[in-house]
This record gives C-alpha cells, structure tokens and sequence, in this order.
C-alpha cells in the first residue's frame, strides 16, 4: 500500500471540534441531538477529488474531505467535526500509515449548524 504523505510543519491549521453525536426520540416524536466526548484539536481539512467524491456517491456512501489530525486512537461513525460552523460527519478512520502519528478521517460535508440546535439542512 502506497504510504500517504504525512503533514508538515503548519499544515495542521484549523481548530477542529471532534465531539461524538448521539440522536434520540424526543416526546413530540422528533430526534433531540446529544453531543459528548467533544475534542478540541489542530487539523488540516482538504477536500476530495472528484474521482473519489463521484465514486462514493455510486455506492450511496459520500465522501467530500479528508481531514487529518495528530492520533486520536478509536474514531467511530458516530463522531462528527465541526469546523467554522460547518459539520461533517465521519464515514472513516484510519491510523495513517500505521504509525500511530496522525489520524485520517474522511468525511462527508453536512451543512452549516442551525442556530435552533436542530438537525441540519
């Protein structure tokens, strides 16, 4: 597998929250958003090619950026980053080459936050 080019020195240069995402019923049967574990953490944010985006959306499963930060360990799908009040939700997490130095997520684009705390557009 081809090694992907590690960040250098000032690429890691946004100020990224990580914060797990956890939708559950509310009593007028809508879904009421939780958020917890939320992660302060320097990242770079780089959006996909379009050979990639348009192979994504034919398996239904988009993927918009790459992000990348120092290793988190564990980062699961129910975790999304939030960047200058955009969201993006994480498809997937990988240990970028395997050495436990930077985190490779790639995720898809969700919108803008909505100032009711609600869902997203």
């Amino acid at each position: 597998m081809k090694r992907l080019a590690e960040p250098a020195a000032g690429d890691l240069n946004r100020r990224v929250t990580l914060r797990r995402r956890d939708d559950l019923p509310a009593a007028d049967g809508t879904l009421v958003s939780e958020f917890s574990e939320e992660k302060q953490r320097w990242a770079s944010i780089d959006p996909v090619g379009t050979a990639i985006y348009s192979g994504s959306v034919q398996v239904d499963d988009k993927i918009t950026h790459r992000i990348i930060l120092r290793f988190l360990g564990v980062v699961t799908i129910d975790f999304e980053v939030v960047y200058a009040n955009v969201v993006y939700r994480v498809k997937r997490a990988i240990d970028m080459n395997g050495g436990h130095r930077f985190t490779l997520l790639e995720v898809e684009e969700l919108g803008q936050l909505q100032p009711n705390g609600g869902l997203y557009a």
